[in-house]
C-alpha cells in the first residue's frame, strides 16, 4: 500500500548492499529481497539497481569514513497509473555511470517515466541532495489524490498511503463550514492538496510552505487543476505570520489548517492563530505528543475554543503511528 520507498546503500562483508536501516540502528542496514508493504514493480526495480550498482565495483558510502559513492535510492510509485520515478543519491562524479544507469534501467523497465541522479556531499544520513539531474525521461510524475490530479518530483512530500490519504482528506472537507465568501489558510501545505480540497469552500486559501520544491509544485498542480483561488507563499510559518497588518486585516481566516512536521506548531504560529480568531481550526498531526502540548496552548488561550471532532487515521498499519485529525470550534 506504499508509494514511496527510501533505501540505503551500505556494505556487507565486501559486498554492496541496498535497503532499510534495521530496528533503532543508525549504522546497520538490511539488505532487502522483497517488502510486502511496497508494489512488486518497486521490488523488481530495487532488485536491479542493486545488481547494477553491484557491477560498477563502487563501494557504498561509509558513514563513519564518509567515503564511497552510492548512498540513496528513492522510488515513487504512482497509485493511479502504476508509472514510478527512481531517483539514485551519490557523492560527486561519475556522471557517465550514472547515464549508463539510468538508461539500462528505462530500458529494462517500461514502467519508469523518470530517473533522477541526486548529488550530496552532506555527512548527515539524510536523503534530501544539494543537487538534482534529470537524467532520463520526464521531470514529474503523476499520480492522483480524490478529484485531483497531481505531478511530484523526487523529494516532494506526499502522504505514503494514497487510500488512507484520500479518506483523511475527504473527511477534512466535510467537516469544515461552506463559507463562499471567507478566507481559509493552510499552514505547512506541501504540494497543496487541503488547500485544493478547500478550494470550492472559500473564496481564496493561502498556503504557506518552507520547503521551494513544495511550493513550485503546489503552484504547478493548481495551475493544471484550474484551481484559481489558491495562492502558495513560500517561508517559514512564524515568519509570514508575523506579518500582522496582512494576515489579520485582508487575509483574516474563517478557517485554519495545520499540518505541522513532528515537532508540531512553533509557539508563534499557536499566538497567530489565536490572534487571527477563525471560526475552526483543523489540526493535522503525525505525533500524538505535539498535538496534546498544541491543543493545550489553542484551548487555554483566548478566544475560547473547543474541540468538536477528533478521529484518527491509520496509514502504517502494524505500527504504533497513526495520523490524528482534529477540528476546533471558536465558542
Amino acid at each position: 500500500y506504499r508509494n514511496k520507498a527510501e533505501l540505503t546503500f551500505s556494505d556487507s562483508g565486501g559486498a554492496l548492499t541496498l535497503g532499510y536501516h534495521a530496528a533503532r540502528s543508525f549504522w546497520r542496514i538490511v539488505d532487502l529481497d522483497d517488502c510486502l508493504l511496497l508494489p512488486e514493480g518497486m521490488i523488481r526495480l530495487l532488485q536491479d539497481v542493486r545488481a547494477l550498482a553491484q557491477q560498477t565495483h563502487q563501494p557504498a558510502y561509509n558513514p563513519k569514513t564518509h567515503q564511497g559513492f552510492f548512498r540513496y535510492l528513492v522510488i515513487r510509485a504512482s497509485h493511479a497509473t502504476g508509472k514510478l520515478l527512481v531517483c539514485v543519491m551519490t557523492t560527486a562524479g561519475n556522471r557517465h555511470l550514472i547515464e549508463v544507469l539510468a538508461e539500462t534501467l528505462m530500458d529494462r523497465h517500461p514502467s519508469i517515466v523518470s530517473v533522477y541522479w541526486g548529488i550530496t556531499t552532506k555527512v548527515a544520513d539524510v536523503a534530501v541532495p544539494e543537487e538534482w539531474v534529470l537524467m532520463r525521461g520526464t521531470p514529474y510524475l503523476e499520480d492522483q489524490i480524490g478529484p485531483f490530479a497531481i505531478k511530484l518530483h523526487p523529494l516532494n512530500f506526499l502522504q505514503p498511503t494514497p487510500v488512507q490519504a484520500q479518506r483523511m482528506y475527504a473527511r477534512l472537507s466535510d467537516w469544515v463550514s461552506d463559507v463562499p465568501d471567507g478566507v481559509a489558510w493552510d499552514v505547512y501545505s506541501g504540494i497543496g492538496l487541503v488547500a485544493f480540497y478547500l478550494a470550492s469552500k472559500y473564496r481564496l486559501v493561502y498556503g504557506i510552505d518552507s520547503e521551494a520544491r513544495n511550493v513550485e509544485m503546489a503552484r504547478l498542480n493548481a495551475a493544471s487543476n484550474k484551481i484559481p483561488n489558491v495562492e502558495f507563499r513560500l517561508g517559514r510559518a512564524e515568519d509570514l505570520l508575523s506579518n500582522k497588518r496582512f494576515w489579520l486585516t485582508e487575509a483574516r481566516p474563517a478557517l485554519v489548517v495545520v499540518d505541522p512536521p513532528r515537532s508540531g506548531l512553533h509557539p508563534q504560529v499557536v499566538s497567530c492563530l489565536l490572534a487571527a480568531r477563525p471560526k475552526q481550526i483543523v489540526c493535522l498531526s503525525c505525533n500524538v505528543t505535539t498535538l496534546v502540548r498544541d491543543l493545550k496552548l489553542l484551548l487555554s488561550g483566548f478566544p475560547r475554543y473547543r474541540v468538536c471532532q477528533v478521529l484518527a487515521f491509520d496509514l502504517f498499519p502494524h505500527t504504533n503511528h497513526v495520523e490524528i485529525l482534529t477540528l476546533l470550534e471558536r465558542m
